[in-house]
């Protein structure tokens, strides 16, 4: 049995797709002529393409165009984003505060409501007049310098004497422009004081030494070393508050204090007018 070799049978192309090759082989004819001429420094064939690129200038401005605003989009499309959570956040942070604020002000209705009912008397506001540290005389008490300044500066008897450290003592003498104070040290100073911490109240007594004493300390007190002490304002002498020292020792029922301000440094004072 003989098997026949099939023909190959060619069909003729539809008119479009000869059209289409025709026009692919003419374009690639045209830039390759195009070519040529510009290698061989043709002024006909520069002159062509500069002509053609001046026509396609605009079309590939028009075509790049939808790049550029699917850029910009991008842009505005992260800047909105970034915009909206910094928006999220300031919200957050605006209803965050309102509601300190709404607190705020209960707190300071209550706390004017309770002052009205108890009748609390709102605490004076100290005054400060600052003289300068003249001499140190001695006299009567071992420790114990004047300052110029006196009654007629304002300066009165018992006030507290203070500089940038802490306290230095209390006026004991006033004259009409020197004033003298007694300092935390000499042996008949006493001032009223109170630990920070432990919260015991005491008698801070000088012995002419530079590190007065804790006087009538509470049984079983517990102030420590490093523990600070404080004016207590007992007696309405001394404002309270006012740092005095810091404790030393404690040892064999005695507190040691060493107070934080140097009166032999001190050059200027400050003399609290202070309202009890």
């Amino acid at each position: 049995m003989t098997i026949k070799k099939p023909h190959t049978v060619y069909l003729p192309l539809p008119g479009k797709q000869w059209l289409g090759r025709a026009g692919v082989a003419l374009m690639v004819t045209f830039a390759l002529t195009l070519l040529m001429m510009s290698k061989a420094n043709n002024p006909a064939a520069q002159r062509l393409r500069t002509n053609i690129t001046d026509m396609a200038a605009p079309v590939l401005a028009v075509a790049s165009s939808p790049m550029d605003a699917l850029y910009n989009a991008g842009m505005w499309l992260t800047d909105m984003s970034q915009l909206r959570e910094q928006n999220v956040f300031l919200k957050n942070q605006n209803i965050e505060l309102l509601q300190w604020q709404s607190a705020a002000k209960e707190m300071e209705a209550e706390n004017r409501s309770l002052r009205s009912l108890l009748n609390v008397v709102p605490p004076k506001k100290n005054s400060y007049i600052t003289a300068r540290i003249v001499s140190d005389l001695g006299g009567p008490y071992v420790h114990s310098a004047l300052v110029g300044g006196g009654s007629a500066q304002g300066i009165k008897k018992d006030e507290a004497v203070t500089n940038e450290n802490g306290l230095i003592g209390r006026v004991i003498d006033v004259g009409a422009a020197s004033a003298r104070v007694l300092l935390l040290s000499d042996i008949n100073s006493r001032v009223p004081v109170v630990t920070e911490h432990s919260q015991e109240k005491s008698i801070l007594a000088g012995n002419n030494s530079e590190w007065p004493t804790l006087s009538y300390l509470a049984v079983g007190s517990k102030v420590v070393v490093g523990e600070r002490v404080v004016t207590s304002g007992d007696g309405g002498i001394f404002p309270p508050g006012i740092p005095v020292g810091v404790v030393t020792a404690v040892e064999a029922g005695e507190v040691r204090v060493q107070p934080f301000a140097d009166a032999a440094k001190a050059e200027y004072v400050s003399i609290i007018d202070y309202a009890f």
